[in-house]
């Protein structure tokens, strides 16, 4: 045999070898599968620890991170690949997993659906059980159970007009994806299903899915679910009523709002705190509008901190569609105009005067904000105007 058959013979075998290994490699990769009992080795009884999660699974980098709650922080660990998180784990609090959440296409389901597939396709194919509307922190998105597992969920994204709280029909369902395949044990798979028996005990929100101790405590307390689902009817009904830029608006107050009943786990007395946080909102959505023109209001928070009483903020709203009044240290004045709950606010002018280093940074927050106003509401006689990242609370003078 030559030499030159030889070293192409070698050449041929190197090259197979190489694709092999290659093969194994992406096949690796890839490999990660979701089922009934968890994700690749992670089980209910997995740790929730760093060495033995990347002994479980090796080819993916593993990260702890703090992630702001309701309750104040919370330890999850990340799982990504490039770069790109493939899915995260959370601690049910005692040193193990409780819950996985998928939001990588590339990790695979035994039971088919993966995220990115379409809602159309996978009910056609029989495989989704039930499905509600996502409450709290899932508002505007749609929760559905996987028909083979009570342990596995599939979390649905897309555009919808609609108020929250109600399930978008089918035909604007069918464009819909997922957009997280969520796993849970059976410990937690079933959260709050046995803390309220009956629907008139239940709230408006789905107790399976309850996220944090204010809404577990609303699931145990008849009281407080009584007063949500009042609030909810009142929503629904207000959500129906107005015109499209006035639903954005009331969407984005009501989520606002939810955030802030979900902090009163800092309050010494919870219950109460949660039943003055309903029983104000829905005063709130009950009350007729006020009119603004020839109004005069003084800043008593900006973004929920409270302002000093001794810095002076205030506005008066003119009856001929002149804005003026202090931001903190000058004179600042402007035009707006109103359409129902819309609030639009032109190029802000005022004086130039130097003042003390707290009262320019007062001013300089308060006219931030108001340039980003477009919306307002009024909470418990407060005015409240809002916008991307914005929200001054006046009280009239």
């Amino acid at each position: 045999m030559s030499f030159l058959m030889i070293r192409t013979r070698c050449l041929v075998l190197l090259t197979v070898l190489t694709l092999s290994a290659v093969s194994s490699k992406g096949t690796a990769q890839t490999r990660l599968t979701l089922d009934e009992d968890g994700l690749s080795g992670i089980t209910a009884a997995t740790r929730f620890d760093m060495p033995i999660l990347r002994n479980a699974i090796p080819s993916v980098v593993w990260k702890r991170v703090e992630q702001q709650t309701e309750d104040g922080t919370e330890t999850v660990i990340l799982a990504t690949r490039h770069g790109k998180t493939g899915f995260t784990l959370y601690s049910d609090g005692r040193g193990h997993v409780s819950a996985i959440e998928i939001v990588s296409r590339r990790v695979g389901n035994s039971l088919g659906p993966r995220v990115g597939d379409a809602y159309r396709v996978i009910r056609q194919s029989g495989r989704l059980g039930a499905c509600w509307p996502g409450m709290e922190a899932q508002s505007g998105q749609v929760i559905c159970e996987a028909d083979q597992s009570r342990r596995i969920t599939y979390l649905f994204s897309g555009r919808w007009n609609g108020p929250d709280g109600q399930l978008p029909p089918a035909s604007v369902l069918n464009d819909w994806t997922i957009s997280q395949v969520i796993w849970r044990p059976d410990r937690f798979a079933g959260i709050g299903k046995t803390l309220v028996h009956t629907p008139e005990a239940a709230p408006a929100f789905e107790c399976s899915k309850a996220r944090g101790s204010i809404e577990e405590r609303i699931c145990r307390s008849t009281e407080l679910a009584r007063l949500d689902r009042r609030l909810n009817a009142i929503y629904v009904a207000k959500f129906a009523a107005v015109t499209p830029p006035e639903q954005r608006l009331l969407r984005a107050g009501q989520r606002g709002w939810i955030k802030g009943r979900n902090d009163c786990w800092k309050s010494s007395d919870p219950h109460q705190c949660v039943g003055g946080a309903y029983n104000d909102r829905i005063e709130e959505l009950s009350e007729e509008p006020t009119s603004l023109p020839g109004t005069t209001w003084t800043g008593i928070r900006i973004a929920g901190d409270s302002i000093p009483s001794d810095i002076d903020i205030n506005l008066t709203f003119g009856s001929d569609g002149r804005i003026s009044g202090s931001s903190g240290c000058n004179r600042f004045f402007s035009g707006y105009s109103l359409d129902g709950r819309n609030l639009r606010i032109d190029q802000i002018g005022g004086t130039r005067r130097m003042c003390s280093e707290i009262e320019m940074l007062a001013e300089r927050r308060f006219l931030s904000a108001l340039e980003r106003v477009d919306g307002w509401a009024m909470r418990n006689d407060d005015l409240i105007l809002f916008g991307t990242g914005a929200e001054l609370t006046f009280q009239r003078m």
